[in-house]
């Protein structure tokens, strides 16, 4: 599970807070084991995608994606 960032990258703000999730993006890991225990129909099981957490700062708004 990815940390709570510190600070704001962009103002360095302190008052950073967990805002959603999302998923996207290919998992090589899921791809890579799928197609191993299941063949081809495994590899698309990397196609899925994998969990993003979403984090907002409280004073600039920047959305930071971890």
């Amino acid at each position: 599970m990815p940390e709570v960032p510190v600070k704001c990258p962009k103002c360095g703000h302190m008052a950073v807070s967990a805002v959603g999730e999302r998923t996207g993006g290919v998992s090589l890991g899921k791809a890579a084991i799928g197609g191993i225990l299941l063949g081809p129909v495994g590899l698309l099981g990397g196609a899925l995608g994998k969990k993003k957490k979403l984090y907002q700062c409280k004073h600039c708004g920047y959305t930071i994606e971890k």
